[in-house]
C-alpha cells in the first residue's frame, strides 16, 4: 500500500497531473490511477521510468524520501530561481540546505576556518 501512496505523493509534489504522468509512462490514465489506487502494482521499469522522471531513486518509492518528509508549503512559492533550481538538482534534501546555508552567510571564511579545524585537528594558516 506505501507504493501507491508514494506515486501519489511524488506526482501532488511535482504538481503534476495524471494524464501527464500516463503519457509520460505510455499507458492510459486508467493505468496510471489503478497505481496510486493501489489496484495495480506498476513493474520495475514503470518505477524506474517515474524515478528518472522525477530525479530521484527507486527507493524513494519505497519509503526512503527525505525530499518529501522535509517539504513544506512555505517552499512551493520561490523567489530565487537559483535556490529553486538547486532543490530540485541531484542533491539530497540535506545536501541543498547545506548549500544554501552557506551562501546566505556573510563570514564564509570563518565558517571554512571552523571545519577545516575540525577536520585536521589545527587552524589553517
Amino acid at each position: 500500500m506505501m507504493l501507491c501512496n508514494r506515486i501519489k505523493q511524488f506526482r501532488e509534489y511535482n504538481n503534476l497531473e495524471k494524464s501527464t504522468l500516463a503519457n509520460i509512462l505510455g499507458i492510459e490514465i486508467s493505468e496510471y490511477e489503478d497505481f496510486e489506487s493501489g489496484k495495480r502494482t506498476p513493474d520495475i521499469d514503470t518505477i524506474m521510468k517515474l524515478a528518472e522522471c522525477y530525479k530521484v531513486r527507486i527507493e524513494e518509492f519505497y519509503g526512503y524520501t527525505p525530499r518529501l518528509q522535509l517539504h513544506s508549503a512555505d517552499m512551493d512559492d520561490f523567489d530565487d530561481v537559483e535556490e529553486f533550481l538547486l532543490k530540485m538538482s541531484d542533491l539530497s534534501w540535506d545536501e541543498a540546505q547545506l548549500v544554501l546555508y552557506y551562501r546566505s552567510l556573510e563570514n564564509k571564511e570563518e565558517l571554512l576556518s571552523q571545519v577545516i579545524k575540525k577536520i585536521f585537528g589545527k587552524e589553517n594558516n
